[in-house]
């Protein structure tokens, strides 16, 4: 968990350095802190149509559907 500049922890994610690759296959909590969500927007977005591969109890996301979701406009809906 973060710090806060007064030492307290915080719940929002800190962002990932670096940019989302459509190439790239990216665990959902490591595309959560690169997009700054925390889980209530990342469950927004999958209810809005981001797609999610699932394997066993964990979940992925291809840099190329994020990236589809958002150009498409899919965040603000």
């Amino acid at each position: 968990m973060a710090k806060s500049e007064g030492g307290r922890p915080t719940d929002r994610p800190q962002p990932i350095p670096g940019a989302i690759l459509p190439g790239e296959i990216y665990r959902a909590d490591e595309a959560k802190a690169r997009m700054g969500w925390r889980d209530a927007a990342f469950r927004a977005a999958c209810r809005n149509g981001l797609r999610v591969h699932r394997v066993g109890k964990r979940a992925y996301i291809a840099g190329a559907d994020l990236a589809a979701f958002i150009t498409k406009g899919g965040a603000d809906e």
